[in-house]
């Protein structure tokens, strides 16, 4: 991943997999154990924040019914009465 080509949340998503599934095989070295623990952790941080900025430009999105922006909460889960 890098500054000039960042990778799309769902590229960052798919790498994601792809390290879980190497660490969960087991069949790689210590090394590269951590060294995909580390990567994984840094897209896991870089798709957080993705997801933190939609998150805000949807909220900046929301109109009231008269036409104003307001703020309002941007709910995901179902459990909890959000969508």
């Amino acid at each position: 991943m890098s500054d000039k080509n960042p990778l799309s949340f769902e590229e960052g998503i798919k790498r994601l997999e792809e390290l879980v599934e190497l660490l969960q095989e087991g069949d790689i070295s210590l090394e590269d154990s951590l060294k995909y623990y580390k990567e994984g952790i840094k897209l896991s941080i870089y798709c957080s924040k993705q997801l933190e900025e939609a998150e805000r430009e949807v909220i900046k999105l929301q109109k009231d019914f008269e036409g104003k922006y307001v703020e309002k909460a941007f709910k995901i889960w179902e459990n909890d009465n959000e969508i």
